[in-house]
């Protein structure tokens, strides 16, 4: 496995042996002795987090490559430096061809330097090639392992992570897609000819010296005036890509959404304004980018003059000894040329610096989500074996706030029991606390204080995975992907044999629909199940939960968007699920519902109102008190 998905995965072997040592037999245990196992994870990973961002993210960007593409990247630095000779072969040898026009025997020894040369270029030629061609393997495997170590750690993060902007869909799919390729950048179009670069002035001033290492000193000494004029360049570019990078993410955003809702944008006319929209959010960059651009190039050109004064420098001074017999007319001019045809590098090496930096500044954002420590790790406690549940559920003294809107108090010491096999519904007006009991039962998120309880055992202490297996899910809108029926169907649950799949959807009312379709299961749906109407996809959501077998059955307001007839179906599925697992254990069901309609045979309805229980019964029971907030619901509703 590559290094870098091993750093990220480290934290998390370390939790592992934690909790291990917690599960073992103790005479004192406490029962809160996990969660202080679960805090000290917590300052270590942040301990590491820490150590990680005072490396620097340059030496980062090589750690995904293992031992043989390191050693590939080595040869390619070696080809690479061999390719820097050519410059200052030639400049050494262009004065002696020169020369060697007068002497007598001229045409031999041309003739055996434009050999030399044409060997040279041949080499030249296999050093390039083989020297792009190592590095950007390794740069296109480095790519890969950031991008699958980001993707990773990014679903490895809580719910709420996801809801912070910088991490919705148009930032989060830049940061994984487009960002990364940055490394294939520095590594694979950069890091090849930034070494041929320096091998190519490292040559040329070592051979200088050897000729006349007055020329020499004289050359290391205007050296600075080059790199000096690179690093103002360099430190006046750094800014340039990341007001790109912001506009090309706010545009993703843009263009994702629209596309998403394009029914809504078409429905009111609106393709105008988010063209507008478009528009201003490339212009805000744009206006800075003119004040910035005269100023780059005023620097620029301040560079680019010091280099000019340079050269004047170097070339003066070959006149100079050439005068006071320090050197010979040759070897002067021979100085003076290797250090001429080696200032392009110089330049070269100008312009990829800041192309480097900016490419490693826009990384930052990158590393800092690979980094980041997850607030409710899904995979710990790692038990060997599958912990089964029975489906009984408690509540006790739950405080919750969304950590989106930490000043709304969702939840207010909320208590409920709820026994394992029966069919429960929670009722209640908007922003009630409802859906939030389901996403806490699913741990989508922790409860900020009180305790939530399945099988008398603190949800905290599951293994996420293993526990959320074991919980069925049917949301309002359905999520359906662009596959077939069959895949949607046993989706999470890929071992599930045909006759399986077929059973649950009898059980769910939806196996006759399919079976009339020309491709049956193998009938491929559109982007979102777009194919079918929203009973349809939402009985193949049903399916889908059924499949896992659950002990515990979440539907959140299941039939609200549904007209009356897909309604009825809905919940003609819902009747006629089978209430027992193969075990032969009665699964648990929560229905949250606005429509009472759906709820009536419930065993059990909770009514909740501001976040607390108010009232709790069967709906005769409910019924019986005509000025309980149940009955005047199911009156508003005229259910009766």
């Amino acid at each position: 496995m590559a290094y870098i998905i091993i750093d990220r995965m480290e934290a998390t072997n370390e939790k592992a042996e934690f909790i291990q040592q917690d599960n073992a037999p103790q005479d004192n245990q406490q029962p809160d002795e996990p969660r202080e196992f679960h805090k000290e994870f917590k300052q270590r990973c942040e301990k590491e987090q820490k150590g990680k961002k005072e490396t620097r993210i340059f030496f980062r960007i090589w750690f995904g490559l293992n031992k043989r593409e390191i050693i590939k990247t080595a040869i390619g630095s070696f080809a690479a430096a061999f390719a820097g000779i050519s410059k200052p072969v030639f400049g050494f040898y262009v004065i002696t061809i020169g020369v060697a026009y007068y002497n007598p025997d001229s045409k031999e020894k041309v003739a055996r330097y434009s050999v030399i040369f044409t060997s040279i270029g041949l080499l030249s030629l296999f050093a390039h090639t083989l020297q792009h061609y190592l590095f950007g393997v390794a740069g296109e495997k480095a790519m890969t392992n950031l991008r699958q170590a980001l993707y990773t750690a990014a679903l490895r993060n809580e719910l709420a992570w996801f809801e912070n902007p910088e991490n919705s869909i148009g930032p989060l799919t830049s940061r994984i897609v487009n960002e990364t390729s940055t490394v294939k950048t520095i590594i694979a179009d950069r890091m090849s000819v930034i070494v041929q670069c320096i091998s190519s002035i490292l040559i040329a001033t070592t051979v200088s010296m050897k000729v006349n290492w007055r020329m020499g000193l004289v050359a290391w000494a205007i050296m600075p005036c080059h790199f000096i004029g690179g690093l103002v360049q360099a430190k006046s570019a750094k800014g340039f890509s990341s007001d790109s990078a912001v506009a090309h993410s706010e545009l993703v955003s843009l263009a994702s959404e629209s596309t998403m809702n394009i029914k809504t944008v078409a429905a009111f006319c609106y393709e105008t304004q988010i063209l507008e929209k478009a528009k201003l959010y490339l212009t805000r960059p744009l206006r800075k980018g003119r004040a910035e651009s005269i100023k780059y190039g005023i620097i620029q050109g301040i560079s680019l003059c010091v280099w000019n004064v340079a050269h004047a420098v170097a070339l003066w001074y070959t006149t100079v000894l050439v005068d006071k017999n320090q050197a010979s007319f040759e070897d002067g001019i021979r100085s003076y040329q290797i250090f001429s045809l080696t200032v392009p590098s110089i330049t070269e090496l100008w312009t990829l610096i800041p192309t480097v930096l900016s490419a490693i500044g826009i990384l930052k954002p990158v590393f800092q989500s690979l980094d980041r420590c997850t607030e409710i790790v899904p995979d710990m406690p790692d038990n060997a074996s599958t912990e089964s549940i029975k489906g009984e559920i408690e509540f006790q003294n739950v405080q919750f706030r969304y950590p989106s809107r930490p000043e709304v108090l969702v939840l207010n010491n909320f208590s409920l029991q709820i026994e394992a096999g029966v069919k429960m519904a929670i009722v209640g007006p908007s922003g009630a606390g409802k859906s939030s009991i389901l996403a806490l039962l699913l741990r989508f998120y922790d409860v900020n204080e009180g305790k939530v309880l399945i099988d008398s055992k603190d949800i905290r202490d599951y293994n996420l995975r293993k526990l959320r297996a074991q919980i069925g899910l049917v949301q309002q809108e359905p999520l359906l992907f662009s596959c077939s029926i069959r895949n949607n169907i046993r989706y999470g649950s890929e071992k599930a044999s045909e006759s399986e799949i077929i059973e649950v959807s009898r059980e769910a009312n939806i196996h006759e629909f399919i079976s009339n379709l020309p491709n049956g299961y193998d009938t491929v749906l559109g982007e979102k199940g777009s194919q079918l109407s929203g009973g349809q996809k939402q009985r193949i959501a049903i399916a889908r939960a059924l499949l896992k077998r659950p002990a515990i059955m979440l539907l959140d307001e299941a039939t609200s968007a549904l007209d009356t007839e897909s309604e009825r179906a809905v919940v003609n599925a819902l009747e006629s699920m089978k209430l027992n697992n193969y075990g032969g254990t009665k699964m648990t069901q929560i229905t949250v519902a606005h429509r009472l309609s759906t709820v009536i045979n419930s065993d059990t309805i909770v009514v909740m109102d501001k976040g607390k229980l108010v009232e709790k019964g069967s709906h005769s029971t409910l019924m019986a008190e005509l000025d309980s907030v149940y009955s005047r619901l199911v009156r508003l509703q005229s259910v009766e």
